[in-house]
């Protein structure tokens, strides 16, 4: 599980990769004895969670509770990511899944320099309404956005722990 949580740590964004979609139940097909097709995005679950220090659990605010997520979705999050914290771009904004499901930007909070990071998520909760309440599609009509304060080894840390997930279910892809 990758966790992003505020500089205060009462508030975190929880990204966790779980599975890899396969295209039919059973063992994926061999392509030409070069071992496994690929199979297909990544599915995880994506969550705003709150830590209630009541009882010391942390509970969702907003969840994606599937999130899909292709290979190339996630290697452009995982290069922003690592670009963002070697210092190469001063900051990014990332979508993903299904109608952009997921949104991230990260940047520098413009006062103190070398200060803390800014992270925005947004979360469309559209298709989960959609799919559970059954509801009408509306994508971006139903959209929670958070903002909030994070330090940079909070950031390291999440990005390293997302790329670990992602090459794990990845593997050679």
């Amino acid at each position: 599980m990758a966790e992003l949580p505020n500089d205060i740590r009462t508030l975190r964004l929880r990204v966790d990769l779980v599975d890899r979609e396969t295209r039919s139940p059973g063992p994926l097909p061999v392509a030409s004895g070069e071992g496994p097709v690929p199979s297909g995005r990544l599915l995880g679950a994506a969550a705003v969670e709150y830590l209630d220090r009541r009882d010391g659990e942390w509970w969702p605010l907003a969840e994606l509770p599937v999130l899909y997520l292709s290979a190339e979705e996630f290697r452009s999050l995982s290069g922003q990511l690592e670009g963002f914290l070697r210092g190469a771009v001063a900051g990014f904004a990332w979508q993903c899944g299904e109608g952009g499901a997921l949104g991230l930007q990260l940047g520098a909070a413009a006062e103190p320099p070398g200060g803390p990071l800014v992270l925005e998520v947004g979360i469309d909760l559209s298709l989960f309404l959609a799919e559970a309440g059954q509801a009408p599609l509306r994508r971006g009509a139903e959209l929670a956005l958070f903002r909030w304060l994070a330090t940079r080894p909070a950031a390291v840390a999440f990005a390293e722990a997302l790329r670990r997930e992602g090459e794990a279910l990845l593997g050679g892809d």
